[in-house]
């Protein structure tokens, strides 16, 4: 049985985790709540975009309008990935569900399409750890990237695999992220983010845009064309990080919740350990006293 000062020198420790895992709860809260709002006012601008283009759509149906990042390849060489993980661990099995995912969307890919190389840009330190521990390549990862999602350099790197998916660099590129619900609920995801389908990029409008008026576009509804279509690409892509990022912080906020409780748990139990063998100890020297007591008499 460990001694009274191995027992305390443990509940010690025990209480001092615990006091860490609350307060990373509380940070984590604070900034779940912040990511919240960031997520929720992009879906809102995302979903005007959608509501742009689907009037866009239905006031020009006589024209046949297209755009380089629709196009279509026959045969798919090059496939990219684009996957936007996080930059700390402590949160669970967040880290672990996305690398699972890109596990899973590779195997898909390989299947669908034997020949074709599958390259990955990262976004996030975890994402470029586990590539570099399974050996796996990559183009290109953002490993130092800012705690605030809306200063990432989306735009940037949005721009870099539009112009080389226009150049035939790649013929298909797929976005892994996860998708924020609630606290408690994200799910890891992978959607087809180019070629652009015209369903998928108006398809989830919030439907405000259709009114019986007419639309007029200036300077022309192909230049309006051509200026959104890119726009809701990088949108998506702002869109993902910002999931992911809230996504992480709701993770880490349930699991540091979750390691409260058990330090919690654990320090019950223990001091409940050291009173038993503090009481013990106490008894046998009484009863040493007691012998000897009546040993003299």
């Amino acid at each position: 049985m460990a001694g009274l000062k191995e027992i305390k020198r443990r509940l010690r420790s025990v209480r001092n985790t615990k006091k860490i895992t609350y307060a990373m709860k509380l940070v984590s809260a604070a900034k779940l709540r912040k990511a919240q709002e960031s997520v929720v006012k992009t879906r809102e601008y995302s979903s005007a975009l959608n509501d742009l283009l689907a009037a866009l759509t239905r006031e020009t149906g006589s024209l046949d309008l297209a755009h380089p990042l629709m196009e279509s390849r026959s045969e798919v060489r090059n496939i990219c990935l684009l996957v936007v993980g996080g930059s700390r661990g402590l949160c669970g099995g967040y880290n672990t569900n996305v690398n699972k995912m890109v596990e899973s969307t590779i195997r898909e890919l390989k299947v669908k399409h034997p020949s074709a190389a599958v390259k990955a840009v990262l976004l996030g330190r975890k994402p470029a750890e586990y590539f570099r521990r399974v050996r796996r390549d990559y183009v290109e990862a953002h490993e130092h990237l800012p705690e605030d999602a809306n200063m990432w350099p989306v735009e940037e790197i949005t721009r870099s695999i539009e112009i080389d998916f226009v150049n035939g660099k790649y013929d298909e590129v797929h976005l892994i992220f996860t998708r924020f619900k609630s606290a408690i609920s994200m799910v890891p995801t992978c959607e087809k983010l180019l070629p652009l389908e015209a369903s998928a990029a108006a398809g989830s409008g919030s439907g405000a845009a259709a009114s019986s008026g007419t639309a007029i576009f200036e300077p022309s509804p192909v230049e309006v064309y051509g200026a959104i279509i890119p726009r809701i690409l990088r949108t998506k892509v702002r869109q993902a990080a910002l999931d992911a990022k809230a996504s992480e912080q709701g993770s880490r906020m349930t699991a540091m919740d979750a390691a409260t409780k058990n330090a919690g748990d654990l320090s019950y139990s223990l001091q409940l350990k050291f009173n038993k063998v503090r009481q013990s100890r106490i008894t046998s020297e009484l009863l040493d006293i007691l012998g000897g007591a009546e040993a003299l008499d």
